[in-house]
């Protein structure tokens, strides 16, 4: 069966970290992006989502620079080099490997984040903050009741916001523009503390979790690291048991 244009556009994205510095991105272009995020599902229709869109240089360089040292932290002194191999082993070629291994011990995957035009940074950043009581914020109806028959769980707002996220990325790549997801600058606590203030962020009731750069791509990207075929990863019924799709089958 042929892919229809949605499902090419799932498979041709790619994580773009090297922008075009010449090209900046409309005002335009990043709402459409957001709308198309805000089509993403929620529980109750809650929509506990915010975006914080950050064009300022010097704030761009701010979270930036706390991707680059959580990065040194965690590649270039906790991760034994060893284990990157292993992690990185789908990349065949050893001088790609290496190259890729020194960029993540360094910090210098993360640059782009900081928008930075000597580093192919990108013109713009997206911070997607959720909120972590999943009180309803959209409907009045809901609005103080904390959820189903009064439970809340943190875990919806991730849930939604991912999705949220995912709907962006893909938006991004249809209208042409290359986008990353990152949140190793929100992966320790500190650092989400320091963002937010930053921000303005209400922390912890609103909780930055994922950041999207977005801007036309430097090289085109075409390849990406192999995935896994459905039948690898999928069982029918119950754990164990193959799932193998029948051809004329249901």
């Amino acid at each position: 069966m042929e892919d229809n244009e949605t499902i090419k556009t799932i498979k041709e994205r790619r994580a773009i970290r090297d922008y075009d510095t010449e090209r900046d991105v409309s005002d335009e272009l990043i709402h459409r992006i957001i709308e198309a995020g805000t089509y993403a599902p929620s529980a109750e229709n809650q929509q506990p989502w915010r975006i914080i869109v950050v064009r300022d240089k010097e704030v761009q360089e701010f979270i930036g620079q706390i991707a680059v040292d959580r990065t040194v932290l965690l590649f270039g002194r906790a991760t034994p080099r060893e284990e990157l191999e292993r992690r990185l082993g789908y990349i065949r070629s050893k001088v790609s490997l290496e190259r890729t291994i020194d960029i993540l011990i360094s910090g210098e995957r993360f640059e782009y984040i900081k928008g930075k035009k000597e580093t192919f940074g990108a013109p713009v950043l997206l911070v997607l903050a959720i909120d972590q009581t999943h009180v309803g914020n959209s409907q009045e109806t809901l609005r103080g009741t904390g959820g189903v028959y009064g439970w809340s769980s943190p875990r919806h707002g991730v849930i939604a916001g991912s999705m949220m996220m995912q709907n962006m990325t893909l938006a991004a790549a249809s209208l042409g523009l290359g986008s990353c997801v990152s949140s190793v600058q929100l992966d320790h606590f500190d650092d989400v503390g320091e963002i937010s203030k930053r921000l303005g962020i209400p922390f912890p009731h609103w909780t930055p979790i994922l950041c999207l750069t977005v801007g036309y791509a430097k090289h085109e990207r075409t390849l990406g690291p192999p995935r896994q075929a459905p039948e690898e990863v999928t069982f029918l019924n119950q754990w164990g048991e193959p799932f193998s799709p029948k051809e004329g089958g249901k």
